[in-house]
């Protein structure tokens, strides 16, 4: 990732959200709607007992504090819960390895907004970005395809006991154009 790249998210603004990079203080922010949005999210297709390292366990504190400064955080701005973390997202590689929105804030342009940061920022340095997607979450697969991603292959995960979706989209018009496409 470039300096520019870097100084310029430090200062980015979407209508009524701040864009800008995870810091250690956001953990637990970050923990907390991980956690809630797991729970609204998987619950209505995964087992409760498979949810519950993740719930009640440390599996979400654990994953923050080693992915925190790969991550990009929404914040409140104009008067929308300022200065409070509202949604993130992490990449890890060329991978998107996760977006999380608050639940009351969905459907917002929050999660677009932190997309295109994030595939903006892949860009720099990949072709191909990639995440994956569990095969029953139908408005997070919708999401992803209306932004140009398409599946490659699906796989059981073990841990869940739920399918997942491979989903990749291809980079190359993002950074020759800039960082818009």
């Amino acid at each position: 990732m470039s300096q520019a790249s870097l100084v310029e998210m430090q200062t980015r603004r979407t209508d009524h959200v701040r864009l800008r990079w995870a810091t250690a203080a956001d953990q637990p922010a970050i923990v907390d709607i991980c956690k809630t949005s797991i729970t609204t999210t998987y619950g209505a297709f995964m087992d409760p007992e498979r949810m519950r390292p993740w719930v009640e366990g440390r599996e979400v504190e654990d994953y923050v504090a080693r992915m925190w400064s790969q991550m990009t955080v929404a914040e409140g701005a104009e008067g929308l819960d300022d200065e409070q973390v509202l949604g993130v997202v992490a990449i890890d590689g060329r991978v998107v390895d996760l977006l999380w929105i608050r639940a009351d804030l969905r459907g917002q342009g929050i999660g677009s907004a932190l997309m295109d940061q994030a595939e903006s920022l892949l860009a720099e340095d990949h072709d191909v970005a990639e995440l994956e997607c569990f095969a029953p979450n139908d408005a997070s697969i919708a999401f992803y395809e209306a932004r140009g991603y398409a599946a490659v292959r699906t796989y059981h995960e073990v841990a869940s006991g739920v399918d997942k979706v491979v989903m990749t989209k291809h980079l190359r018009s993002l950074s020759a154009a800039g960082g818009q496409g």
